[in-house]
């Protein structure tokens, strides 16, 4: 069943590379509340006024004709809508970021040194990350250690695909991110990935660079999904 699955989504990432979603219309998801407890509805990026100020948001309604409630990032500990995963993230240190202090990044990998991306162009509900459907391919696991959350690297999330003003951080959680630069990326990447050695000697060997990250986890993936057969 998990090989069917991951098979499945990285498959219609194949198809629908280039889709892109505006995050403007309710989408069926779930959240989980400040006490751990999935909720389920439906979720949009988040519009109108900052329920906080300083913090991303997302805006849920529990169905079609119930009314909407502004959820900001203080509220939850993450949101997934179809494959696309995020977690709540203060602002780290050093590097780009949103326009928020407290904000939702995408959780790309979920290895023991992750990898996580934001919008750092965006503001808003999910620092400028839009939720796409069904168009990114799960790597299974949990996330800030709720399990069932899945896990992807959604290309509606992404607006295009690492282009533009996306950055990425790396950390053992989203308490200790650091920017993934150029400079770092062979070193880091190496770890994050190094459960699968053949995504390593392409990393080593520069056939993956930054630029082409997207594609980096599409094979890092694929190899996953080789393995589980």
């Amino acid at each position: 069943m998990k090989t069917i699955f991951l098979s499945l989504f990285v498959l219609l990432f194949a198809i629908n590379a280039n889709a892109q979603f505006p995050g403007s219309k309710f989408l069926p998801a779930y959240y989980y509340d400040i006490n751990g407890q999935k909720v389920e509805g439906l979720i949009r990026s988040g519009t109108g006024k900052d329920p906080v100020k300083g913090e991303g948001f997302i805006t849920y309604k529990e169905d079609e004709k119930a009314e909407k409630q502004n959820l900001s990032a203080s509220m939850i500990h993450g949101f997934v809508i179809g494959t696309d995963s995020f977690t709540v993230a203060h602002a780290p240190k050093e590097g780009p970021w949103s326009r928020n202090e407290l904000d939702f990044v995408l959780v790309m990998v979920n290895s023991p040194l992750k990898l996580y991306a934001v919008n750092a162009d965006g503001g808003g509900g999910g620092g400028g990350l839009r939720p796409g459907i069904s168009t990114g391919f799960g790597i299974g696991g949990g996330m800030g250690g709720f399990g069932g959350l899945g896990l992807s690297l959604g290309t509606g999330a992404l607006r295009g695909g690492g282009g533009g003003g996306i950055t990425y951080y790396y950390g053992s959680d989203t308490s200790a991110m650091t920017e993934l630069t150029k400079k770092n990326f062979i070193d880091i990447m190496s770890e994050v990935m190094a459960d699968q050695p053949d995504a390593v000697v392409k990393i080593k060997s520069k056939e993956y660079k930054i630029g082409d990250m997207e594609k980096l986890v599409a094979y890092y993936n694929s190899l996953r999904t080789d393995q589980a057969k």
